[in-house]
């Protein structure tokens, strides 16, 4: 990667950190809408983070700061009580999160920092919808996906733990 690149993408972290920033601050004074167009302006720059993540595999931190975004406008929809809305932001989170950790071509690296945010975007959307909506078969989809891109990431990375027993090393002598 070319130095201009990362500069770049830490200039693009220092934006999005600086309108995340203004929106919680718009947010807590309850200035909604104005909070709202800096959180989209904020996802905006996730957005090109994340694309530039896709190429790359860095900045590692992509992932979060996307994960964050959607959190972000999803809180917000939620207080402006349009929960069905606000869940597509939280399934957003975790699809694109499968999508690149499933990427054979990205550096392992880069599929584990998705997997890592893949467990708080999956809480997140489990919770919110519980308690808003009935259940929807595809948020069912996606967190079974999930959980087996996780598991394959982990496996390939080697953290999992053996499944099969004809997996498992052999230990001593055979009689």
């Amino acid at each position: 990667m070319k130095m201009s690149q990362f500069d770049q993408s830490s200039e693009a972290c220092a934006l999005w950190q600086k309108l995340s920033r203004q929106a919680n601050r718009d947010y807590a004074l309850q200035d909604m809408q104005k909070a709202q167009a800096l959180y989209e302006d904020a996802m905006a720059k996730a957005v090109g983070l994340l694309n530039h993540f896709q190429e790359t595999g860095l900045p590692l931190s992509a992932p979060s700061v996307f994960v964050v975004s959607c959190h972000n406008l999803a809180d917000l929809l939620f207080t402006q009580e349009e929960p069905e809305k606000a869940v597509l932001f939280l399934r957003r989170a975790c699809t694109e999160l499968v999508r690149l950790a499933s990427q054979p071509g990205l550096p392992l690296q880069a599929r584990l920092a998705c997997v890592e945010q893949l467990r708080p975007a999956v809480v997140a959307l489990m919770e919110r919808e519980n308690g808003t909506l009935p259940e929807q078969p595809e948020t069912r989809m996606l967190i079974d996906r999930a959980r087996t891109v996780a598991l394959s990431v982990y496996q390939i990375a080697g953290y999992a733990v053996q499944t099969r027993l004809e997996d498992a090393p052999v230990t001593g002598r055979p009689s």
